[in-house]
């Protein structure tokens, strides 16, 4: 969900004129909804905090069922927040306030004051925050209980808890937002600067030294540690090498079993590293962690990130032109501007959640086949694993228990993190189909394990089932980057047009007397 935060935040920090309380009133009315509605999402957070903590003394063997119905409906809670911030913004007049407050006088002309637009989703930060601070009895309680009753497993501190998430929150999701907002406080205050074709020269220039060298900088920023020597770290370097992977090092996330995951990041080998939490370290047998490292050198392998990358720098590329020429077109009056700016983030947004995401989640599925090659044996059908296994190099075949192996890891990764059942297990009433939509949102990017599982399945006994899923993923590649490469050269055919034909057109002159 980063990236739905990414682009909320995004959104209210645009450069709009928020419309004034619709309840009537001022500032005092648009500062208490606001409150009041913050109030109230903190005492729904503070509500689940104690059943689970109540629960859990009580009756520390439904442990299951709490960790379950607690991530279920923290997952939930995050949605109705992000409705209700929305709300506070856009009905309460929150983002009015901060306009009319947060003012600054500049070469006599009265200018929102720098980074002011992050008040805008004040709201949403004080939920945030003081929901860490709220949720980490329930994530102590429930990490520091077995369904036999209380245990002795060591836990964050409050507030090295809360610096935890600060720290993920900072740099998954404030980064992108602080230079945005960066971005649009040098706009307003040095409206010549950044018209020049230097600076944006410049910004351009710096995207890609950023990215490159992003991983350098996540390694402290998440307190992320060497994965220490052993026959963990032994056995991922022997499967790195028979898949002839390269990175620059294994790291451990210390979480203090708060989540199971894994994943890659850098582009470069040279600038590349696999992170694994501790708890996914501590909960998965060794040939399902070898299937979960497959995935992630399945991510490198295929060229995800570089994909993506091209793939979105693409399209903001053809967005913003035909924005621009649309613009044009429109000829929008100076009052109209500022909103027409926001439905075209909307716009952008819903893009990017329905094409991205449809890639995402195909490249996740690519992945998970990866995954499954890297534990497979040379034959397709075999009946399970042992010693004498002879597994190929650069994961070249598929086979039966390689997939099982991989579907395994799915389900317990799955139920480690606190998941209910799959979809396929539940009945078809309101309560499910709801739940099943949050399931989906939640996980957009990568589609939900049931589906995953599902698919994987399919391809059991059937190769050919899976040389299809790769053309198709191949043909998908392509027709992506050469639709988008056609429309961004189209819309520059069309504006040369339209500079040539205004180049042609005759001066006026002044009737003369």
């Amino acid at each position: 969900m980063p990236i739905l935060l990414v682009f909320a935040l995004t959104a209210a920090c645009l450069p709009v004129d928020w419309p004034a309380p619709l309840l009537g009133g001022g500032l005092e009315t648009s500062a208490t909804f606001t409150i009041t509605a913050v109030g109230l999402s903190l005492i729904a957070a503070f509500t689940l905090r104690t059943w689970v903590v109540r629960t859990l003394h009580r009756s520390p063997d439904q442990k299951i069922e709490v960790s379950q119905t607690y991530a279920r409906l923290r997952r939930r809670l995050f949605f109705i927040n992000m409705g209700m911030v929305a709300g506070c913004v856009l009905v309460f007049g929150w983002g009015w306030l901060t306009q009319e407050l947060l003012v600054v006088n500049w070469g006599g002309k009265s200018l929102i004051a720098p980074f002011a637009e992050l008040a805008v989703p004040l709201p949403y930060f004080a939920i945030l925050f003081s929901a860490w601070l709220i949720y980490y009895d329930a994530e102590r309680t429930l990490h520091c209980t077995t369904i036999l009753g209380p245990n002795n497993k060591e836990f964050w501190s409050r507030i090295g808890y809360f610096l935890n998430h600060l720290r993920q929150f900072a740099l998954l999701v404030m980064l992108p937002v602080i230079l945005f907002v960066t971005q649009q406080t040098i706009d307003r205050f040095f409206p010549e600067t950044t018209q020049s074709d230097w600076y944006w020269l410049g910004s351009m220039a710096a995207i890609l030294p950023l990215l490159l060298f992003m991983p350098l900088l996540i390694k402290p920023l998440l307190g992320l540690r060497t994965m220490p020597a052993g026959p963990v770290r032994a056995r991922l370097e022997a499967l790195a090498k028979r898949l002839r992977f390269h990175c620059t090092d294994f790291l451990l996330w210390p979480t203090h079993g708060a989540i199971a995951n894994a994943m890659i990041v850098g582009f470069l080998p040279r600038i590349r590293y696999v992170i694994f939490t501790d708890r996914i370290l501590n909960e998965l047998p060794p040939d399902e962690l070898d299937a979960v490292f497959g995935h992630e050198v399945g991510h490198a392998k295929h060229g995800h990130m570089w994909l993506y990358t091209v793939f979105l720098s693409l399209s903001i590329t053809t967005l913003a032109a035909a924005f621009l020429l649309l613009g044009q077109q429109l000829k929008l009056p100076k009052s109209a501007e500022k909103w027409f700016d926001f439905s075209q983030l909307i716009f952008a947004f819903s893009y990017i959640f329905l094409v991205f995401g449809y890639l995402s989640r195909r490249c996740e599925r690519q992945a998970d086949v990866y995954g499954c090659r890297a534990v497979s044996c040379i034959n397709s059908n075999c009946l399970g694993h042992d010693e004498t296994t002879v597994y190929p190099e650069r994961a070249k075949r598929l086979c039966a228990t390689g997939i099982r192996t991989f579907i395994g890891a799915l389900q317990r990764v799955h139920m480690v993190n606190g998941n209910s059942g799959f979809d396929d297990d539940r009945a078809q009433t309101l309560r499910a189909i709801i739940g099943g939509f949050f399931e989906w949102m939640r996980s957009w990017l990568h589609s939900t394990m049931s589906r995953r599982i599902t698919f994987l399945r399919t391809l059991i006994g059937n190769p050919q089932n899976e040389q299809l899923f790769q053309l198709h993923m191949r043909m998908l590649r392509v027709g992506l980057i050469l639709g988008l490469v056609a429309t961004l050269f189209g819309l520059c055919v069309v504006e040369w047009d339209n500079v040539d034909k205004d180049a042609m057109m005759p001066e006026s002159s002044p009737l003369q007397e």
